[in-house]
């Protein structure tokens, strides 16, 4: 989990812009827009908890690049968090 947690720790620390959608079958989407105007985006299934976030695709004008990393249950309470005030609900 060691990638995952430095991918959500580097979103939560220096993301600029956020937001949250529910995608087919409840699946929470969450993106932070960084600093240098990349776009990193996360999933977790609903239901499920802190622990079922994944880093997925970062987005940049250099390139894309594609993760489908766990992130612990640490770092993935603070996306709940933000993705709880943005939709109002992560259940």
């Amino acid at each position: 989990m060691r990638t995952g947690d430095a991918i959500a720790h580097h979103a939560l620390a220096t993301g600029q812009r956020t937001s949250a959608t529910t995608g087919p079958g409840g699946t929470l989407h969450l993106s932070f827009t960084l600093a240098d105007g990349t776009t990193q985006h996360f999933t977790r299934n609903r239901p499920g908890g802190p622990e079922d976030w994944r880093a997925g695709l970062q987005e940049s004008q250099n390139g894309n690049c594609t993760f489908n990393e766990p992130v612990s249950a640490a770092w993935g309470r603070g996306l709940d968090l933000i993705t709880s005030r943005l939709t109002g609900s992560v259940k």
